[in-house]
């Protein structure tokens, strides 16, 4: 079982909503910024325990905690039900809903989960609700990014917002799920810091070879040729694009470890055999490198053309080489 509690409570997000229900100022609406999709719903279940919790932390034990941890509470509900994009009737059902009264006790609370996959028809709808919230209905939109959100949706929300998670806070939260401990440390390594990802990882059998591919990669990528030659394998490979961006990003951290003096520090040993220390990178090209990943991060969540954004992105990592190997 993954102790997402015990993720959460060290975040600000946290304890500004635990003090903001201790203080009896819970807002009609939050915003949650959480950059891991596939396990957003778990998160803001911890939220709501929080929120509902008879006590005033989360007990686990109390009727409202169990019944949440169950996803059976009456005054708990869900947009969408189950996994996929909001739509506009789940916008009107939410809508409806909020007119009846709490069953179990003063409150209701409306979970909308990927509230970034709303579009505008159906965040115009939500609107009068946020504006004129019935009494005691609380309102958690919980989203991977705020990008594709109205501006009039995110003036009426309390906005919090949850970054990735340490290594170390990882490993301790997902050790009873994972049992193999040493994979475990290399999924959490490779991964971007949210449960998500180290879940993906730590049961994906290409990790390994993905960690080779990049090594090679940057060992031997020399021309706008073999840009294409290395994208077109990553095709080929079936290599997740997430993945591929984890693995390479953290494989650049290694490398600026390894040029700043700090090998006791590095994550893949294998980098010093590789041969990727002896073809042309140094501090700024790889900095550089580690500064267009991010941004293909960001262009990730627009739905850019993988294979295009790959491509890319290479070709930013090799321009950078040569334009750093000149200075």
């Amino acid at each position: 079982m993954i102790d997402y509690r015990y993720l959460l409570e060290q975040t600000s997000a946290y304890k500004t909503l635990r003090a903001d229900k201790q203080k009896g100022n819970l807002s009609h609406a939050y915003l949650i910024i959480i950059p891991d999709e596939q396990k957003l719903r778990e998160y803001l279940k911890v939220f709501a325990k929080l929120m509902l919790c008879s006590g005033e932390e989360i007990c686990e034990s109390c009727r409202n905690c169990k019944l949440i941890e169950s996803d059976c509470h009456s005054d708990v509900m869900y947009f969408p039900e189950k996994e996929g994009a909001v739509v506009t009737a789940d916008v009107n059902k939410l809508v409806e809903e909020s007119f009846y009264k709490p069953i179990e006790g003063e409150k209701k609370i409306f979970i909308i989960s990927s509230a970034q996959t709303m579009n505008a028809q159906s965040q115009n709808k939500l609107l009068k609700t946020l504006e004129e919230p019935p009494k005691n209905v609380h309102i958690v939109l919980g989203a991977t990014n705020e990008h594709a959100l109205l501006p009039t949706i995110k003036s009426r929300v309390r906005r919090l917002e949850i970054s990735s998670f340490s290594k170390d806070r990882l490993k301790k939260a997902l050790e009873k799920e994972c049992d193999d401990y040493e994979r475990l440390e290399s999924a959490v390594d490779f991964s971007d810091g949210t449960v998500g990802s180290v879940l993906s990882l730590y049961n994906d059998e290409k990790l390994q070879e993905t960690k080779d591919f990049v090594l090679d990669l940057i060992a031997n990528m020399s021309s706008s040729k073999e840009v294409l030659k290395y994208s077109t394998q990553i095709s080929e490979k079936k290599i997740e694009t997430e993945m591929f961006l984890s693995v390479l990003e953290l494989t650049f951290r290694d490398l600026l470890l390894y040029y700043n003096e700090s090998e006791n520090l590095i994550v893949n040993k294998k980098i010093l055999v590789s041969g990727a220390l002896e073809v042309g990178y140094n501090r700024g090209s790889t900095l550089h490198a580690i500064e267009k990943i991010g941004e293909a991060r960001v262009r990730l969540n627009f739905n850019t053309n993988q294979t295009m954004l790959i491509e890319w992105l290479l070709f930013q990592i090799l321009e950078g080489k040569h334009k750093w190997q000149k200075l």
